[in-house]
């Protein structure tokens, strides 16, 4: 009885004195030296949930999977680093360089990430839900099916990303640059693109239900399909832009210019699109049909005197 009691105090004098980093396995999850210098590290599915790792080395580092969930990263270098399917939320990447990172399918959600470095970076299927990312590096990045819902990009510069099937409903996209960014296939319902360049890029099958693209330019872009319903278009450029089959039901068009707009469909403008856009080209015969492609939808949408109509076109008539 003796011994046992002993034994029983010694071991609680034990978790006093030891870390509870220690005691939960994240001090022996990694490697002697770590941090700083984690260069390489295999890190793989270990949980480092709130650990700080500010300043550290984690240059091509194996985080596959890992729980960082309010990890502190603070200036940390994760070039090359591959945190697919990473759990990062709330972490604090706030001056982190994550140049040509493997993000896909991380979870990003509520991160900090002020002043961070994701240039080449490939955010596949990411989560980046409610995230500031206004002060990020995002040259070169790869956005596909990512989820972006109330982001804010407001004054982003990410001409010719790849953005196709993405979630961006309700985000801030005032004044960004998406000059020849590839967007077919994604939902913008209520996103804010005021002042927005959208020049030349691919937007077909689009949900921008009620978006405010007020003083945005359109001019070449691809609207095949799209839907612009009560979308606010008050002053919007869109010289040049292919509208077959959008819907802009209830739009408002004060203002807008849609001079030189292609609004009917022609089997050679079709074929066209069909081997440039991804999105397009998965498209079932049945599919297409689905969609009714023809002319676009200018039911109950809103025009005055400025507004600039295709030569030979009449808003009242066919």
């Amino acid at each position: 009885m003796v011994n046992y009691v002993s034994r029983f105090t010694f071991y609680v004098f034990l978790s006093i004195l030891i870390p509870a980093t220690v005691l939960s396995g994240c001090g022996s999850a990694l490697p002697k030296g770590c941090p700083p210098n984690c260069l390489g590290a295999k890190l793989a599915g270990r949980s480092l949930t709130g650990l700080d790792l500010s300043g550290a080395d984690l240059v091509e580092a194996n985080l596959r999977e890992a729980q960082l969930n309010k990890a502190t990263l603070t200036g940390a270098d994760l070039s090359g680093a591959i945190l697919a399917g990473a759990t990062l939320e709330r972490a604090d990447l706030s001056r982190a360089t994550l140049i040509g990172a493997d993000l896909s399918k991380a979870d990003l959600s509520g991160a900090n990430l002020d002043g961070a470095d994701l240039s080449g970076a490939d955010l596949t299927k990411a989560n980046l839900a409610g995230v500031d990312l206004t002060s990020v590096k995002l040259s070169g990045v790869t956005l596909e099916e990512a989820r972006l819902v109330g982001t804010d990009l407001s004054g982003v510069k990410l001409g010719g990303v790849y953005l196709t099937r993405s979630n961006m409903a309700g985000a801030n996209l005032s004044g960004v640059s998406l000059t020849g960014a590839w967007l077919s296939g994604s939902d913008l319902s209520g996103a804010i693109l005021t002042g927005a360049d959208l020049r030349g890029a691919w937007m077909n099958i689009v949900k921008l239900v009620g978006a405010d693209l007020s003083g945005a330019d359109l001019g070449g872009v691809s609207l095949i399909a799209s839907k612009l319903n009560s979308a606010n278009l008050q002053s919007a450029r869109l010289v040049g832009a292919t509208l077959v089959g959008a819907d802009l039901s209830g739009a408002d068009l004060r203002g807008a210019n849609l001079s030189e707009v292609q609004l009917l469909a022609t089997e050679e403008l079709m074929a066209q699109a069909n081997q440039t856009d991804d999105v397009l080209l998965e498209l079932s015969a049945t599919a297409w049909n689905d969609l009714s492609i023809g002319d676009a939808n200018l039911s109950g949408a809103e025009h005055d005197s400025q507004t600039q109509w295709p030569e030979g076109f009449s808003p009242g008539g066919p």
